[in-house]
């Protein structure tokens, strides 16, 4: 029995396939991914299909992609020039699909190997146990049916999108509050040192501004062997520099690779992009 963690799929259904094939997945096995499962890739309604069909050996944390397909199927926003997500939302099991998919959360926890699974990573002021509290807040209103706080799923989603408040405060309330938890699990990169989210600058962490830092670059006071491990960084190519906190968005949609890591023997196994081949 293994436990795998893998990258972002998006959509990458032939490179998954083969991923599962070369990890030689089995009944006994469970395999965690990292959000982003769609978009951007060619075949996003194929690779939600695969993974429900996988059923309980297969744990989700929600992407940002994840949640822009379902903005679009459940608060009314439209597709983006760079989605290729015109094939999952016009099929006849959409519906059906996304309501899978927003019960699904935004940070998983793996006691027995003390690691935190998200998908853009986890701030440094905030504990486990707060992080979990805090995307247990969010869950509550995206997967559920009923209204909370004047909100249910569907007014989530037509108000989801937006940087600010690109800070937090415990003092946060309503949909400002939900927004900023959602930022920082599904769409962080740069913290300038008061614990800001950044999303103007687009370069390479070599090049950022003196007052930006990655989010893992600040020290995880009070619980240090923690392991993180997240994807939506592609740039990163699975390098942070740090042991505990591990990358896996190595950029298969881009032509590089899928890589899933095995966590109880901390083994990288990838398989390159079928774009790479051609």
């Amino acid at each position: 029995m293994a436990t795998y963690a893998v990258g972002d799929v998006q959509g990458c259904l032939s490179e998954l396939e083969a991923l599962l094939k070369q990890i030689d997945f089995s009944s006994s096995d469970r395999i965690i991914f990292l959000g982003d499962l769609i978009n951007r890739g060619p075949d996003s309604l194929g690779t939600l299909r695969l993974i429900k069909s996988l059923g309980d050996q297969a744990i989700i944390v929600l992407g940002n992609h994840d949640l822009h397909f379902l903005a679009i199927l459940f608060g009314g926003h439209v597709e983006m020039k760079s989605d290729t997500l015109t094939e999952l939302i016009e099929a006849k099991d959409a519906e059906d699909l996304g309501h899978w998919l927003r019960t699904k959360p935004l940070i998983h926890y793996e006691d027995s190997f003390d690691a935190l699974m998200v998908h853009a990573g986890v701030p440094f002021f905030w504990s486990t146990q707060k992080a979990l509290s805090l995307a247990g807040e969010v869950h509550r209103i995206i997967s559920s049916t009923e209204e909370k706080d004047g909100l249910d799923y569907r007014i989530f989603f037509k108000q989801m999108y937006g940087n600010n408040p690109n800070y937090w405060a415990e003092n946060l309330t309503g949909m400002d509050r939900y927004r900023a938890i959602t930022n920082y699990f599904t769409r962080m990169r740069f913290l300038d040192f008061e614990g800001k989210m950044d999303f103007s600058f687009k370069g390479a962490k070599e090049s950022a501004p003196y007052s930006l830092m990655p989010w893992y670059s600040f020290g995880q006071e009070g619980h240090q062997t923690r392991k993180v491990l997240f994807g939506h960084w592609a740039s990163l190519n699975g390098v942070t520099g740090r042991e505990e906190i591990i990358a896996l968005d190595t950029g298969c949609v881009w032509g590089r690779c899928l890589t899933a890591y095995c966590m109880e023997t901390k083994e990288f196994l990838s398989v390159k992009s079928f774009k790479s081949n051609k």
